[in-house]
């Protein structure tokens, strides 16, 4: 019997309008950087746009 794998399309966060209503809930209680702080945790690295001069 073969398993049918669904198309994933490159970049979709959400399939359906209730989980962009959850995702949506879920970012407006994301912490800042000071919030973060306080508890003694970091954020994310910032993602360089440029690549490295060594590189170019």
């Amino acid at each position: 019997m073969e398993k049918k794998v669904p198309k994933i399309e490159n970049g979709t966060m959400v399939s359906n309008f209730k989980e962009l209503q959850d995702l949506g809930k879920q970012m407006e209680h994301l912490r800042d950087g000071l919030e973060l702080a306080e508890d003694d945790r970091i954020a994310d690295p910032i993602q360089l746009d440029d690549e490295p001069e060594d590189k170019q």
